[in-house]
């Protein structure tokens, strides 16, 4: 069994990451990692650190090709039978986080392994609705409950799959923009019957957004699903809720109200009294809008 660690970047020094990943892996593991045409000259820095390590090398592609293709590029680099994919802004939390992985392996065949993501301790000052929203997520989605609903709650930030399995689906490179390319990969596997073990072997996430900064990126990432062909298009709670707002002819009742709310919205969610009632009618709204 060997083992490919593929890192996707830009313009984050991951260095400290690759470190810990490297006083865990066994010999015959890699580590791959994508600089996706950084522009900071730090990250391009640990960029060269990182190509001198042990077990490392660092791709460089001429473009920025995104979050589907660079994840692709690197998997046709990659030579091991088990794909971790790991984003490069999170920190191992755990001296046996890659020992959990093989042990499973071995314990709990299936084609994906899945180990959760949790946040730090401490929010960062102006990042309270992303921090607010990841932190609640990371208490409902225990492993007994993502193991009861296996595809509903997985992320390319921290997951392992089988080779064979990866090659039968590959990231969607039709999606350029932020977001959903995970759900669709996962939305994938799932109709190729494909298995799912959910361990407790979280990574910590790093970069957290601001306000303003998740905001922007949820209107994005709520544009590229709504720009998916409806046969391709993943079920989510968005796509459900906006069918049934549909079928009761109330979607464009929403859409005026998120144009007519918005200001007041916006300075909310903005500000450090979070509310995910609101962060959740604002998303619905928006969607409704396109």
């Amino acid at each position: 069994m060997t083992l490919s660690i593929l890192i996707p970047s830009y313009n984050w020094d991951c260095t400290r990451l690759v470190g810990d990943l490297l006083e865990q892996i066994p010999q015959d593991a890699e580590i791959i990692v994508g600089n996706d045409k950084s522009t900071s000259e730090d990250a391009i820095r640990a960029f060269q650190r990182i190509a001198g390590m042990k077990q490392c090398r660092v791709f460089e592609p001429s473009e920025n090709l995104g979050r589907s293709r660079i994840r692709n590029r690197l998997f046709e680099l990659s030579s091991g039978e088990w794909i971790l994919f790991i984003d490069s802004d999170t920190q191992v939390d755990s001296p046996h986080f890659i020992s959990n992985y093989l042990d499973a392996i071995k314990e709990h065949p299936a084609d994906v392994y899945y180990g959760g993501m949790k946040n730090t301790t401490e929010c960062p000052k102006g990042c309270e609705l992303r921090w607010t929203y990841e932190t609640v997520a990371a208490q409902r989605l225990t492993v007994p409950y993502r193991q009861a609903h296996p595809f509903d709650s997985l992320t390319t930030q921290n997951f392992m799959i089988r080779r064979d399995a990866f090659v039968q689906t590959g990231f969607d490179e039709n999606i350029r923009q932020y977001g959903y390319e995970d759900t669709l990969l996962f939305a994938n596997l799932e109709r190729l019957g494909k298995s799912v073990c959910h361990l407790e072997n979280r990574l910590v996430h790093l970069d957290i957004d601001t306000n303003r900064s998740f905001l922007a990126k949820t209107r994005e990432a709520l544009r590229t699903l709504h720009s998916l062909p409806h046969d391709i298009r993943p079920k989510t709670r968005m796509t459900e809720m906006h069918r049934l707002l549909c079928k009761y002819r109330l979607h464009r009742i929403f859409a005026l109200m998120h144009i007519f709310l918005l200001p007041v919205t916006r300075r909310i969610l903005c500000s450090r009294f979070v509310s995910l009632q609101l962060f959740q009618l604002y998303k619905l709204g928006y969607y409704c809008g396109l």
